[in-house]
């Protein structure tokens, strides 16, 4: 985009930018439909995401990029492709044409079109049927030079029966005035696959990052799904799995960190739509300070699903009496084919006997607590493949304490 502010911004503007960058026709057409219902359309109502701090008005989105990609180039031999996703346009035009977009509405709301509108950097990573990329691949996000404000999407394709690791990092240093980063991920596994996704948010102060996630599994597929949230002044994500395929599988882990004044909500689905697919959620939250965290997961079971076997819970530790934890499980059942489901959560302050026993045994209070939260996002973090990126955010998390 040029340097115009989204004030300053238009549906022609866009086009014209759309077709300077040589895009094809159909995409400038969704870019214009998604900026037009932005233009139109009121702010959505989030009651518990508090966005007075950013003024879009003087955001200006720029056509440079912050993207790093990591992966073993020898995959490529096996017919993996991994590509800045407007690059892929000239040689995987149709299959981005056919996929992206139809997991995260791009009409669902006024920041959904913005980010349909306005992308920028972004990967399209596609894995062949059969084959087994086992090296993580690394796509790391950051706020582009000079600028405040970033959508990038990921499109993953990842086709029967083939499998793949995708560590998906926002980062970036404190920002001296409000920014933006409106992220998409779409990941399509196919009959068979298997997907790890490690979604890691840790943006400096000062960043609003406002993201959708979707997960489609079709028949058989199986999903390990890891969510890190430490980052970020506000965050509010839509994420979900759609369980679409029979036999399906997703277990899918949390750890958020809200410490200092930050406001951190996840809002995470399980949609079961395919026969005896099964689903276990489990985030952890730790608030210190006068943090503020939102978990807002839902279960819903559609009428056409039958054998669904689901769990999602949500488990929070206070550090400090002026943080603050909101906990907000739910489960929607429209069939009467059920084995098992259910919700629960659980929300209380560092055990004060605990403490008291490690003090006993000559270990420091700071220290105590620290052994204490690094215990309880245990679960997640041991799920991140790659040792250096572990201790990093190990460390972060450490230092939040």
């Amino acid at each position: 985009m040029t340097a115009l502010t989204l004030k300053e911004l238009s549906a022609d503007a866009i086009a014209a930018s759309s077709r300077q960058r040589g895009e094809p026709a159909w995409l400038t057409g969704r870019r214009v439909e998604a900026w037009s219902f932005f233009a139109q359309a009121g702010p959505p109502e989030w009651r518990r995401t508090d966005l007075s701090g950013l003024r879009p008005e003087e955001l200006a989105p720029t056509t440079t990029t912050a993207m790093t990609l990591e992966w073993d180039e020898a995959l490529a031999g096996q017919g993996v492709t991994l590509r800045p996703l407007n690059a892929a346009l000239a040689s995987h035009e149709d299959l981005i044409k056919a996929r992206m977009d139809t997991a995260v509405a791009p009409l669902e709301h006024k920041f959904s079109a913005l980010r349909a509108a306005l992308w920028q950097d972004g990967v399209l990573l596609h894995v062949p049927r059969n084959v087994a990329a086992e090296a993580p691949i690394r796509v790391r996000y950051g706020l582009p030079a000079g600028s405040r404000v970033t959508f990038p999407r990921t499109l993953v394709i990842v086709e029967d029966h083939a499998q793949v690791t995708l560590i998906e990092e926002f980062i970036s240093g404190d920002q001296p005035a409000a920014a933006l980063a409106a992220p998409v991920t779409e990941i399509f596994a196919g009959p068979g696959s298997r997907v790890r996704f490690v979604s890691i948010q840790r943006w400096g102060d000062g960043v609003y990052h406002i993201g959708g996630q979707k997960v489609v599994l079709e028949r058989d597929a199986n999903l390990e799904w890891t969510s890190v949230a430490i980052g970020a002044k506000v965050q509010h994500i839509e994420a979900e799995t759609t369980l679409k395929g029979d036999g399906s599988q997703v277990n899918w882990l949390g750890a958020t960190f809200a410490g200092d004044a930050q406001k951190l909500l996840t809002a995470p689905w399980l949609r079961h739509v395919g026969h005896h697919a099964e689903s276990y959620m489990e985030f952890r939250t730790v608030v210190n300070d006068t943090g503020y965290s939102v978990f807002d997961g839902m279960i819903k079971i559609e009428r056409e699903s039958t054998g669904t076997s689901t769990r999602l819970e949500e488990h929070a530790l206070h550090l400090n009496p002026g943080a603050r934890n909101d906990s907000i499980p739910g489960l929607k059942i429209d069939t009467n084919s059920v084995l098992k489901g259910g919700h629960a959560s659980t929300s209380g302050d560092v055990d004060e006997e605990q403490l008291f026993y490690m003090q006993s045994r000559g270990i420091s209070k700071t220290e105590a607590k620290r052994m204490i939260v690094m215990g309880f996002f245990g679960p997640a973090l041991d799920t991140i493949p790659i040792e250096a990126l572990r201790m990093e955010l190990e460390a972060a998390i450490e230092a939040k304490i």
